[in-house]
């Protein structure tokens, strides 16, 4: 009994004195952890230089941590992960360009991702443009390149959503100015564009088109000629008219613009030899529409495509810049032609004289 009763004494005391060792060891690993966690969490440094790192969209958390971790504003990739994701912020963090320093801590740093301090970028897309040369103001604009931004807007995924079934992209980026963050890609930027035009044409110009009997491809195909022709936006409705009358009767647009499309665009004025060249997008040698948009219009073009003018005029020809005499027979238009050729002569001759 008495041995017992030593032994349990004994056993008592192991235990007591296990627990407290046990207990100091959980203190000290605790404590350990307290003050690596603080390392790991603190600033990497006190300098307050500002360090410029672009998010760009897309970005998961660890190829966000990497680049943090490769400008020396975090300790560990790992450590960030495991914090953003125990806040739940790991799918909130922004894309964008933000200004940080060495000496912010891992937890202000995940606040800044997640409040976004976004630089903006701009991008302006005039209006009739083609898709290849707004591809080319992307790349002068210093934000991409244009074999990425055409690459983009061929894309199977965003012309099945957004364009109509076996058309391209011409005709759909809506002209616009565009404000995006720093970085974006040409991709994100496209779907922009498409999404703006998917928005704009809206059930009321779809109907409308209905009335007509004209698709939206239609639509914005014979849009994109009257933009091209247009001197000004107050010109659209009665240079619609003229393009309306022809299709009506089935008579050859002759739309100068489709032929310079099918060239290419060249930088100089047409030829005779110009006007013969085949090609489905020559409205002199093919009725009715072409194909498909020569140029992307905005919307004053797209609703004049809709709503033209009443009018009996059937020819059309440029007397002046931004301005068209618009006639309702050959004859007449033949005569206006003769009638700004003579003037041209004279103010030609004019300057000659002058110049002796």
């Amino acid at each position: 009994m008495f041995l017992r009763n030593i032994g349990a004494a004994l056993t008592r005391k192991r235990g007591r004195r296990f627990a407290s060792y046990t207990l100091g060891c959980l203190g000290v690993i605790c404590f350990g952890a307290v003050l690596v966690g603080r390392y790991y969490l603190s600033p990497i440094a006190s300098s307050e230089e500002i360090v410029s790192i672009t998010i760009v969209p897309g970005s998961s958390t660890t190829t966000i941590a990497k680049r943090l971790a490769t400008n020396n504003l975090i300790r560990s990739p790992l450590v960030f992960k495991m914090v953003a994701r125990y806040r739940g912020i790991s799918t909130q963090l922004r894309a964008g360009t933000y200004q940080l320093s060495r000496d912010m801590s891992l937890t202000r740093i995940l606040d800044e991702l997640k409040k976004g301090q976004i630089e903006f970028q701009t991008f302006t897309v005039p209006e009739g443009i083609t898709a290849t040369v707004i591809a080319e103001l992307w790349e002068s604009s210093g934000l991409g390149t244009a074999e990425a931004f055409v690459k983009a807007m061929r894309s199977p995924k965003l012309l099945k959503k957004y364009v109509p079934e076996g058309v391209t992209a011409e005709g759909y980026l809506f002209p616009n100015t565009y404000k995006f963050a720093k970085g974006s890609t040409a991709e994100t930027v496209v779907k922009m564009m498409l999404a703006e035009a998917n928005k704009r044409w809206d059930e009321t110009l779809a109907k409308e088109a209905e009335v007509l009997g004209l698709t939206r491809h239609q639509v914005i195909t014979l849009a994109s000629i009257i933009q091209r022709e247009a001197g000004s936006d107050s010109e659209i409705p009665q240079i619609a008219s003229v393009f309306h009358n022809r299709l009506k009767h089935n008579w050859r647009l002759q739309a100068d613009p489709t032929v310079l499309y099918a060239l290419g665009d060249p930088k100089r004025l047409l030829t005779r030899a110009d006007l013969k060249v085949e090609s489905p997008y020559n409205t002199y040698l093919h009725n009715g529409l072409p194909p498909g948009p020569i140029g992307n219009p905005g919307m004053a073009s797209i609703l004049g495509a809709l709503r033209p003018e009443k009018t009996s005029y059937y020819y059309f020809v440029a007397i002046e810049k931004g301005k068209h005499h618009f006639s309702k027979t050959l004859v007449e238009h033949n005569r206006t032609i003769r009638q700004i050729k003579r003037k041209k002569a004279a103010k030609t001759d004019k300057i000659m004289k002058n110049t002796k």
